[in-house]
C-alpha cells in the first residue's frame, strides 16, 4: 500500500532582522521594517537574528538612531547647549568648564555611545560566562543589546515620559531577546542583569579614569 504523499514542513530561516538586509530590499524599507518588527514582534525577530554575524550593522543602527533623537530632544529644547551643563552654579564654578564645554559634548556624543554600547554588552558577555550562561560569542550579545537601544531610544521623542519609556523599552527588549536566544528566565535576566550592571559601572569608571589620565598626559605634552 503505498503511503500518502507527507509535505516537507517550511524550514525555519535564521536571516534576520531586516536592517541586515538592506543590500537586498533596500535601506530605507530595512529601516523601517526593523523598528517595525523589534517593536511590535520583538520574540520572533530575534527567533531569527543571526546567531554569527558581524557587529556593524547593529553598531550603525542604534548610533544612527540614538543620534537622530538627542537632536530630535536638544532642537525641541529650543537647541539650548545648556541643557548638557549642570544647572548648579557652585558645581560649575568648581568644574571649571570651557564656555563651549556643552559644544563638545554635541560632537563627542556618537562617540559616547559606541563606548557605552561596547561597555553594556562586554558587561552581560561576562555576566553570561560567569554563571555559565553564555552560549554564543560576544558579537550576538552585542547585536541584542544595540538593536535593543537603538529601537527603545526612539521613543525618547516622546515627550515628559519618553526617558523613562525609553528604559524601560530597552530592559524589556533585551530581556525578550535573552529569553528568546538563550532561554533565560526572568529570575535569571535579573540576577545576570545585576551582575552585569556591577562589570558595567566598574568598566565605566576604569573607562573615565583611564581617558582622563590620557587627556591629562596630552595636555602636559603640548
Amino acid at each position: 500500500m503505498q503511503e500518502p504523499e507527507q509535505h516537507a514542513l517550511p524550514l525555519f530561516i535564521i536571516d534576520g532582522p531586516p536592517w541586515e538586509k538592506k543590500h537586498d530590499i533596500g535601506f530605507f524599507v530595512a529601516f523601517v521594517e526593523t523598528i517595525k518588527a523589534f517593536l511590535l514582534r520583538p520574540a520572533k525577530t530575534f527567533s531569527v537574528i543571526r546567531r554569527v554575524a558581524g557587529i556593524s550593522d547593529a553598531l550603525v543602527y542604534t548610533v544612527g538612531i540614538q543620534v537622530f533623537t538627542f537632536l530630535w530632544t536638544f532642537a525641541m529644547s529650543g537647541a539650548d547647549p545648556g541643557m548638557l551643563l549642570p544647572q548648579n552654579p557652585a558645581i560649575l564654578e568648581m568644574l571649571e568648564l570651557p564656555e563651549n564645554f556643552s559644544q563638545i559634548m554635541v560632537l563627542i556624543y556618537p562617540f559616547s555611545i559606541i563606548l557605552l554600547q561596547f561597555i553594556a554588552a562586554y558587561a552581560l558577555h561576562i555576566a553570561l560566562r560567569w554563571r555559565g550562561l553564555q552560549l554564543y560569542d560576544f558579537n550576538l550579545i552585542f547585536r541584542i543589546l544595540a538593536y535593543s537601544g537603538g529601537t527603545a531610544a526612539l521613543l525618547l521623542i516622546i515627550p515628559i515620559i519618553g526617558g523613562m519609556t525609553s528604559i524601560m523599552m530597552t530592559i524589556y527588549l533585551a530581556y525578550v531577546g535573552l529569553r528568546t536566544i538563550y532561554g533565560i528566565e526572568f529570575g535569571s535576566f535579573l540576577l545576570t542583569a545585576l551582575l552585569a550592571l556591577l562589570i558595567a559601572i566598574g568598566l565605566y569608571l576604569l573607562s573615565a579614569v583611564s581617558i582622563t589620565i590620557i587627556v591629562l598626559l596630552f595636555a602636559i605634552l603640548i
